[in-house]
């Protein structure tokens, strides 16, 4: 199904579970990841009526790889829009990764509608985190032989200069540019997202919708000033349970920001797990189902 949330953008939307059970909305990564079904096993669908979507400009909403009117705080809006359509007043918002920020994004407008909050991989979009992906001096002294490959096609730029690089290759008219581009961008991520190294399915399509929208968003640090994701979490009411799951050995999104959002909600519960960043790892996946069963009691 879609919903017209305005701007030409439509998304496509799928409600799962337990037709009168309380609803979580389940926030993609990325930039650009697109809802996954996997993702339901985060929830006893027995007891949980779940919402997934894609985000503006990816998976099956359209127009795909679409820019325009493409912020953070669009996304935000379109979320509010998801659930006036459900005719709910509060539901829990499930986010991992880039989901985490726009969770936090999201409650930072719309605290009076959030239930409970399940973030996982947290990312606040500072610039340290964008230097940690981007730059020599982060994941890239773990992952040499796969940052090579990442800025050979940015002829040794780092930082900025090269998120600006890879948007251009991106945009070129010339297909196979754009392609490759892409698959490199993508790449690096996948390579760094996981403790020990799997198999990654994921198809070109969705690494190319990753590659862009990610970069897009990086280039305007997100559209979120600087510490103030940690500045409206510490508004946050003890009302709104809060589970915070980390991989203690995520390389994409590092678990100082998980702790700093711990910090900043003391009634928040931290759970560290022996994992990379992938949501799908064993002891972060049981750590999540625990923290939405926790909530539905």
């Amino acid at each position: 199904m879609h919903l017209n949330v305005g701007d030409g953008h439509r998304l496509y939307y799928e409600i799962h579970g337990r037709s009168d059970g309380p609803t979580a909305v389940v926030l993609h990564g990325g930039p650009g990841g697109g809802m996954q079904r996997s993702h339901l096993k985060f929830f006893d669908l027995t007891k949980w009526r779940v919402l997934l979507f894609d985000q503006r400009g990816c998976g099956r909403s359209t127009p795909f790889l679409s820019l325009h009117k493409n912020t953070t705080w669009d996304l935000v809006e379109d979320i509010e829009k998801l659930r006036c359509m459900m005719d709910l007043d509060k539901w829990t918002v499930f986010g991992g990764s880039w989901g985490s920020t726009l969770a936090l994004a999201y409650c930072s407008r719309h605290q009076d509608h959030v239930a409970a909050l399940v973030l996982r991989g947290v990312y606040l979009a500072e610039k340290w985190e964008n230097d940690w992906l981007t730059t020599e001096t982060g994941a890239a002294r773990l992952f040499p032989d796969r940052w090579v490959r990442l800025t050979r096609l940015a002829k040794g730029k780092t930082g900025t200069a090269m998120t600006k690089d890879y948007i251009r290759m991106m945009r070129s008219k010339n297909r196979s540019t754009r392609k490759a581009a892409a698959a490199a961008w993508y790449a690096w991520e996948s390579a760094i997202s996981t403790l020990r190294p799997e198999r990654d399915t994921t198809s070109a399509r969705v690494g190319e919708a990753i590659s862009v929208l990610e970069c897009h968003y990086f280039s305007h640090r997100c559209w979120i000033p600087s510490g103030s994701l940690i500045k409206a979490a510490k508004r946050i009411p003890k009302r709104i349970p809060v589970y915070i799951v980390q991989g203690r050995y995520d390389l994409v999104c590092p678990p100082a920001s998980a702790y700093a959002i711990h910090q900043a909600v003391p009634h928040s519960k931290l759970k560290m797990t022996i994992a990379g960043h992938a949501g799908s790892e064993p002891e972060t996946a049981a750590a999540l189902l625990a923290a939405t069963n926790a909530l539905a009691r």
